[in-house]
């Protein structure tokens, strides 16, 4: 059957309406750090995540795969394949060898997921506020400030927003029509999320409760239920397998422990999540959610359909309740309950104003919200790793072995590895060497190793070390690092150059110095055993160059 006029126009009103959506997440793209200048520290390593699996692709080490894991972790640390859901990264390798192993295509991946997270909740609220106010829900969710910030990193909050908000679109098809594969694929994408990154776990209370809601007893007697819950506990327990071996440290985290700052039991680690939604949507949008919330309590001409009420209602709580109960407090996390509050925003503006002219000023609204963040909220970049890869990759011999002491260091192995120029170059982090740590120093602490200058000295010899870079100010509260710094003064290391570290976001007084070790080091290779305390593994294998 052939559409009718109706029904064409009704196709082409949402291909505009798509297109528009692409135009902006296009202009995000754009308005992104694409040249290796990452900001957030776990930025380039999701990255480096991705070149993992691409690269495992490209060789296939079926026979030896865990060495060959090690000694690709020893001569790139900046893998974080272990600590975080694999889903991302999985994907990420896909566009690495669609378009190029690069920090642009690593941008392009999550981009992609943000576009996905735009169609996503277009396709979502059409259904209550129609297209204009749709499009204008989706503008303005992806032009939040907490959106416009992590969305423009290499980061694992907009992939698994996008498979949030698309599990959300299935899950309503399934309230909509009560056919069995919707609540699959709403299941599905959940779990997706899941392996993306765990905390949208919340979401799955919110689901339960809103079915118990819709369909009352009569829920267990439907057998889709039964089956998706299946599918649910199926695809959780790999992950929970995962986390439970060599993700304990995330437990930990949510856990919590003498570095926590808010107590689940205070006022203000209860007001935690609440106190960031002005910073995360803009007052503006803070002020419309809660205009809705009180029109709706008001007027029920205001309220959106009985379950879909409840459903948004039960996001906000679970989510709450979630993420004030873990232990760690980041608007990364509370970034998940962003999106009821901008479609509570876009209906106080289409409930609140005539039907002819709501829908409009909604896109009005949202595009000049859009338009304000893209001129003044630029994407924070931090500069200097990029360059120094660059100048360490000029100078050192093939198969060279670099020593790196900074703390970006993910940065600059990331650029180490996606520079032609670089000739299979080895990285070696001088935290490894001299000190015992966790992922976050401020949460863990640090233990130094003890190790002492003559035994530094062996071990650089031992390893070939021919260049190190260094960031005199890193961790220089400790003896190790004093003492690596002091070492580098003497007239074994002659001084390269100085690079400054620059950011358009924080006030950096730092810069990278370049070394050479002039004395003569070991030409072969030799055994480097490497503790990863978060993982709970000892990495080993051979570094240096073949004689």
């Amino acid at each position: 059957m052939q559409p009718d006029n109706g029904q064409l126009k009704s196709i082409w009103q949402d291909l505009v309406c798509l297109l528009l959506l692409a135009i902006a997440v296009f202009l995000l793209f754009e308005t992104s750090p694409r040249a290796g200048d990452f900001w957030w520290s776990d930025a380039p390593r999701h990255a480096m995540d991705g070149i993992f699996y691409y690269d495992m692709a490209r060789n296939l080490p079926i026979t030896h795969l865990k060495q060959w894991a090690m000694d690709y972790y020893l001569q790139y640390p900046a893998i974080t394949v272990l600590f975080f859901p694999p889903l991302f990264a999985l994907i990420e390798a896909v566009f690495f060898s669609l378009f190029g192993v690069s920090a642009a295509t690593a941008q392009l991946t999550v981009s992609s997921f943000l576009l996905g997270a735009a169609y996503g909740a277009y396709l979502l609220t059409r259904r209550w506020v129609g297209r204009l106010g749709a499009v204008a829900v989706a503008l303005l969710f992806i032009g939040t400030p907490i959106m416009a910030l992590w969305e423009r990193q290499v980061m694992l909050e907009i992939p698994a927003f996008a498979f949030l908000i698309w599990g959300c679109y299935f899950f309503f098809r399934y309230l909509d029509s009560v056919r069995a594969r919707d609540l699959y694929l709403a299941v599905v994408f959940v779990v997706a999320g899941m392996y993306t990154k765990q905390p949208i776990m919340f979401i799955v209370a919110a689901f339960l409760s809103t079915l118990l809601f819709a369909f009352r007893d009569r829920l267990l007697r439907r057998p889709e239920f039964w089956w998706s819950a299946l599918l649910l506990v199926t695809g959780v327990i790999p992950l929970a397998i995962f986390t439970w071996l060599w993700g304990r440290y995330n437990v930990q985290q949510s856990m919590g422990g003498d570095w926590v700052e808010y107590s689940r039991t205070s006022l203000s680690g209860w007001l935690y999540v609440a106190r960031q939604w002005p910073s995360e949507i803009g007052w503006l949008l803070a002020g419309l959610a809660c205009m809705y919330c009180i029109g709706a309590l008001l007027s029920p001409r205001w309220r959106l359909p009985r379950t879909a009420t409840f459903f948004f209602g039960a996001w906000i709580v679970t989510g709450y309740v979630f993420f004030t109960l873990i232990a760690i407090k980041s608007q990364r996390y509370t970034i998940f309950l962003t999106f009821p509050l901008v479609l509570f925003a876009v209906l106080a503006i289409v409930r609140g104003l005539p039907a002819r002219i709501a829908p409009y000023l909604a896109v009005i609204v949202s595009g000049v919200i859009f338009s304000h963040m893209l001129l003044t909220d630029h994407a924070p970049y931090v500069s200097g790793y990029r360059t120094a890869a660059e100048y360490v990759c000029s100078v050192a011999p093939p198969d060279s072995v670099v020593l790196f002491s900074g703390l970006r260091d993910g940065s600059f192995i990331f650029n180490v590895k996606t520079m032609p120029e670089c000739k299979n170059l080895s990285v070696i982090r001088s935290d490894k060497l001299l000190l015992r740590v966790m992922m976050m120093r401020s949460m863990f602490g640090v233990k130094e190793l003890g190790v002492t200058e003559d035994q530094l000295k062996d071990m650089l010899q031992h390893y070939g070390v021919r260049y190190i870079v260094v960031e005199p100010d890193f961790w220089n509260d400790l003896k190790s690092m004093q003492m690596l710094v002091g070492l580098l003064h003497q007239d074994q290391f002659k001084l390269l150059t100085r690079i400054p570290v620059i950011s358009n976001r924080e006030r950096i007084q730092s810069q990278l110095e370049i070394y050479e070790n002039l004395a003569p080091v070991s030409e072969g290779k030799n055994l480097l055993k490497v503790e990863l305390p978060v993982s709970g593994l000892t990495v080993e294998g051979k570094v240096g160059k073949e004689k």
